[in-house]
């Protein structure tokens, strides 16, 4: 229970695409006739579609996001990789170093300035150590991988195209998407947080996500607001350099989070 309330905690401090393969018949072979194909996104799903190949492309980037819930504000600054499982690295500025990666939560406090060395402990989850999913778990892995986000927004194709705007002195195209908080079972083997346990959001709960494009279809950044009854999370994270983020492994050697 005490190692459950520390990956609840730790994660409250801040917070897949399945491929579809149709059989085209040749013409008189006998075969059932070939499944048309879902016609391309166009428009402003079309312009998400494009930046979520980019990004695809890309793997990883810097990442700056800041939290906002009732009694709390944090701001994470360090890396997200979203090619192949997603992981993610980030100094909160207070606490300390967080790394997440393989489904393991990673915690190296801030450095005393002795030596200067990262003393990194790890809390592991498996069958017997699962927690429930919170709205900060659930931001946190969707800011993590913003390809996942962007295509997830793509094929809904209910985005609305809110102008261009200014991110970091540069021109943005502002698109803007909100859809139903869906309920979750368990971990899916793709996540930032594999292994978690239920999330069933209530009727009416909604995730609002906006995302900022560049003229080189780069994700520059992507806000959500999650709601759920009275609760409500808000993550604004900011993407740059992408595909140069270094490398987040598993720390080499780490003892157990007490």
């Amino acid at each position: 229970m005490q190692m459950t309330r520390l990956a609840a905690g730790a994660a409250s401090l801040v917070l897949a695409v399945a491929a579809l393969t149709a059989c085209v018949a040749r013409p008189g072979d006998g075969s059932a006739p070939a499944t048309a194909p879902e016609p391309a996104a166009t428009g402003a799903a079309g312009e998400l579609a494009a930046t979520a190949e980019v990004m695809g492309r890309a793997g990883n980037s810097r990442i700056r996001f800041h939290v906002a819930a009732a009694g709390l504000s944090t701001t994470g600054t360090g890396y997200a990789r979203w090619n192949g499982r997603p992981a993610l690295q980030y100094v909160d500025g207070k606490q300390g170093a967080t790394r997440i990666v393989g489904g393991d939560l990673y915690y190296a406090p801030a450095a005393d300035g002795s030596d200067g060395t990262e003393d990194w402990s790890v809390m592991r989850r498996d069958e017997h150590n699962s927690t429930p999913v919170h709205l900060s778990t659930l931001a946190l892995e969707r800011v993590a991988d913003p390809v996942a986000e962007l295509r997830r927004a793509a094929d809904r194709r209910d985005v609305t195209d809110q102008g261009t705007e200014s991110v970091a002195g540069a021109p943005a195209r502002h698109f803007r998407s909100s859809s139903p908080l869906l309920r979750r079972i368990g971990g899916t083997g793709h996540g930032l947080f594999d292994g978690l346990a239920d999330y069933r959001p209530p009727l009416g709960a909604t995730c609002t996500a906006d995302f900022w494009i560049n003229e080189r279809h780069e994700l520059v950044r992507l806000t959500l607001t999650l709601s759920a009854d009275a609760k409500r999370q808000d993550v604004e994270a900011d993407y740059s350099e992408p595909g140069s983020a270094p490398e987040i492994a598993a720390p080499a050697s780490a003892s157990p989070m007490l």
